[in-house]
């Protein structure tokens, strides 16, 4: 049965899960934009001896220094005496707090070697963001340490946008050029085994917290790479917070617990940040912990509790063209699968007949999600993708 998914009135808790980030791992290669390769180290742990340089660089006070080209010079400056310096392949071998206080250090040496005139809080903002740009995700992590985010829009390196509470807002946040971003780009989906480049410049992801990421490249995208994230919280809802929240009513709560338990057929359907992935994994608290479960996705993000679940994620092409696992591949191959319920996180194309088979099929209490208005244009839409696979 189609239930429909509403945008919620303005409130931070009924939008979809937001979660704070984990601290990322020391990664041995930067994000930051302009650098030469790493050096390797032949001295010492993971340091360098550092040259002597007298001629000061001055940097002066200003209210938003993210705004000062000159702020962004010397922070080039420091970052390249900073690669010239470390060994990344001892700093990889640290845990996350170890590598940032050895980054930390080597960042306070240089400032002084190389007399930059800054105040204590200038020098502080300094060396956190060449901390993120090394271990971290460069100019977002402070935006991917706030629990009030939902997304996050970044549109080019000088242009980036947050939604809180409903709300889409404007931020300083900025990148020292394209290349800067694009590399954090890389950098997010080479952690999932995914690439983008201008050969693959479209690119499905996950931030190691759940989070759900798209990037699209250069030539397709032209001011520069389009990178938007899209948060999730650490706890997952369930139905009795979104009464809490107003988003649903106690009868809803009531009707929506019963289809989950007498494993009634599911398709979820509402458009883009309607909350359609926060009701859906609502919902499956209501399924019970012997069931075996298998769920479908493009980026993993669903967080079911169940002891007994499978989750599947779909591949992208090689660079030759070859190795694409579809999600109707995926749905497929589920039915192998003694699945008791198939999850898919959100039918787009032929899948969904595959799916409409399933649940036909002795898999009762299967779920999934789309893009429609209502439940009406939801039938019409199924029915399109239907015809999509022949």
């Amino acid at each position: 049965m189609p239930v429909q998914s509403q945008k919620p009135a303005a409130n931070p808790a009924a939008q979809r899960p937001q979660q704070a980030p984990q601290k990322a791992a020391a990664q041995p290669a930067p994000a930051a934009s302009g650098q030469r390769p790493p050096a390797q180290s032949t001295k010492g742990p993971s340091q360098k001896s550092l040259p002597a340089e007298p001629p000061p660089a001055v940097v002066d006070a200003q209210p938003d220094r993210r705004h000062s080209e000159e702020y962004y010079d010397v922070k080039t400056t420091v970052f390249n005496a900073l690669i010239d310096t470390i060994d990344l392949t001892q700093l990889a071998k640290l845990d996350a707090d170890a590598a940032r206080e050895e980054i930390r250090d080597i960042v306070s040496e240089i400032i002084q070697i190389k007399n930059v005139v800054m105040s204590i809080a200038e020098q502080e903002e300094l060396l956190e963001d060449i901390c993120n740009d090394v271990l971290g995700y460069g100019p977002l992590e402070p935006l991917l340490a706030r629990d009030d985010i939902a997304d996050i829009m970044v549109n080019g390196a000088d242009t980036c946008y947050i939604e809180v509470s409903g709300k889409v807002q404007k931020t300083s946040v900025r990148f020292a050029d394209n290349t800067q971003l694009m590399n954090i780009c890389q950098r997010i989906v080479s952690q999932v085994g995914r690439r983008v480049d201008e050969s693959s410049p479209i690119c499905d992801a996950r931030l190691p917290d759940g989070s759900r990421v798209n990037v699209i490249a250069p030539p397709l995208a032209i001011d520069g790479p389009a990178l938007t994230i899209r948060k999730f919280k650490k706890d997952r809802l369930t139905l009795a917070q979104l009464v809490k929240y107003t988003s649903i009513t106690p009868d809803a709560k009531t009707i929506l617990e019963i289809i989950g338990r007498v494993r009634c057929n599911v398709l979820i359907s509402g458009g883009t940040g309607s909350g359609k992935t926060t009701l859906l994994n609502c919902m499956t608290g209501c399924i019970d912990n012997d069931e075996r479960i298998i769920t479908c996705e493009d980026s993993a993000e669903l967080q079911l509790q169940q002891p007994h679940v499978v989750r599947l994620e779909t591949r992208p092409p090689n660079l030759e063209g070859e190795g694409e696992i579809t999600m109707r591949d995926l749905v497929k191959n589920c039915l192998r699968m003694r699945p008791e319920r198939i999850i898919v996180g959100e039918v787009r194309g032929p899948e969904a007949f595959d799916l409409l088979q399933a649940m036909n099929t002795g898999h009762d209490g299967s779920m999934g999600t789309l893009h429609a208005n209502s439940p009406r244009e939801a039938i019409s839409r199924l029915e399109s993708m239907i015809m999509m696979g022949g």
